[in-house]
């Protein structure tokens, strides 16, 4: 006695729909580690229930046992590419092993013992599905676990499925047959629940995936956005933003704006090239982002000219901070073929009520009058920006030659 053939047929229209449908995701995108084996999975699935319909005995059972055996250990080994950071207990040769032996086993039963072979066949899907879900269980803890963990829950409960049915069949045709009949034909529909579970899961993984990957490049693409690529500093739209917010949540008046730029810059570009300028250029932030306090902000602002905005602090501590990112850069330009490097700074306390444009405005004006008194010095701005008073220069190492 064989299984309803209808039953048989519309389990292999669901294994094989599954399959397809999977098949065919995984044409339309790159397709994860992984995704090979669940696919082979559920059209091996599809093949073996196709079989067992369609084959007369033995051939149909016997071919159909292994092909109905193996989703489960593919499954996982396909999980254990997919997750290859993930910490999986056994590994692949004990996963081979444990299919091997199953699939001997259970083409052996069904060709030799036939009926007789109900219970060997049984016992070989339940030794592996359990141990398949035993393995999922351990997958560690967030939202890619979820999935997982649902697929070890389907998995365990689809193992006791073929041998309630051949308890539930000796209760009503005491043959031997009858009861192999049930549990093939039940194990056709476990089959096919399964493949439409690894489906779902393997939809969801990917998803959340991509989803994941995507969100980490928009992030990275934030920050390519907001950095001058040569100096990786941020970039001059970037610094207004930042500087804009501290100006609108600190108290008024207590910031300080500093605008600086590189001493003949210009002479070493023309002697040495711009490769050389790009060094000194990558060699003066580096100087700036060593002195820079966490919530202070610096940027690339044109050019050879960066700009600092340090809050909550005065024009008096903005003098020691300029003295020290130009003693930084000549001690770092010591070890480099870079010539001698000095820095000009104009420097200003940005007013209550003052935007970013106006700050950087007199700065501008404080950095010329730098440039006027002989350069390698800071200067502030103490006035209006129509009649702009300045404050003493302070001299920061050498003066240029």
């Amino acid at each position: 006695m064989q299984p309803p053939n209808e039953l048989l047929l519309f389990a292999t229209a669901a294994l094989a729909a599954a399959a397809a449908a999977i098949s065919a995701f995984g044409l339309r995108r790159e397709r994860d580690p992984g995704w090979r084996w669940w696919v082979a999975a559920l059209w091996l699935g599809t093949a073996g229930a196709a079989a067992l319909a369609l084959l007369p005995a033995p051939w149909g059972p016997a071919l159909a046992a292994p092909l109905l055996l193996q989703g489960p250990l593919l499954t996982l080994m396909g999980l254990r590419r997919f997750h290859a950071r993930q910490h999986w207990p056994g590994g692949p040769r004990l996963d081979t092993a444990v299919l091997a032996t199953s699939l001997v086993v259970a083409t052996a039963a069904e060709l030799f013992w036939r009926d007789a072979g109900t219970w060997a066949v049984l016992g070989c899907g339940l030794a592996l599905h359990l141990y398949v879900a035993a393995v999922m269980f351990t997958v560690a803890g967030g939202r890619e676990a979820t999935p997982v963990l649902a697929l070890a829950a389907a998995t365990a409960v689809l193992a006791f499925a073929p041998g309630l049915a051949v308890l539930g069949a000796g209760l009503s045709d005491a043959t031997v047959a009858g009861q192999a009949d049930a549990a093939r034909g039940v194990r056709v529909l476990a089959a096919a629940l399964g493949a439409l579970a690894l489906g779902f899961v393997a939809l969801t993984l990917v998803f959340e995936r991509t989803e994941r990957q995507l969100r980490e490049s928009r992030h990275r693409l934030r920050l390519l956005a907001n950095l001058d690529a040569l100096t990786q500093v941020p970039n001059r739209r970037h610094f207004d933003e930042l500087a804009g917010r501290a100006l609108r949540n600190d108290p008024p008046g207590s910031a300080v704006l500093l605008l600086f730029d590189i001493d003949h810059f210009k002479e070493v570009n023309d002697r040495l090239g711009h490769p050389a300028g790009d060094r000194a250029l990558c060699l003066v932030a580096g100087s700036v982002l060593e002195h820079l306090r966490t919530r202070d902000a610096a940027a690339r602002h044109s050019g050879d000219e960066f700009v600092l905005l340090l809050r909550g602090t005065t024009t008096e501590h903005a003098m020691g901070v300029a003295a020290r990112i130009a003693a930084e850069v000549q001690r770092r330009v010591q070890a480099t073929p870079l010539p001698a490097l000095s820095l000009s700074f104009g420097i200003v306390q940005v007013r209550g009520g003052e935007d970013i444009d106006a700050a950087l405005r007199r700065a501008d004006q404080a950095l010329f009058e730098a440039k006027r008194q002989g350069r390698s010095r800071a200067v502030a701005a103490l006035g209006d920006e129509d009649r702009p008073v300045f404050s003493e220069s302070q001299l920061l190492g050498l003066a240029p030659a």
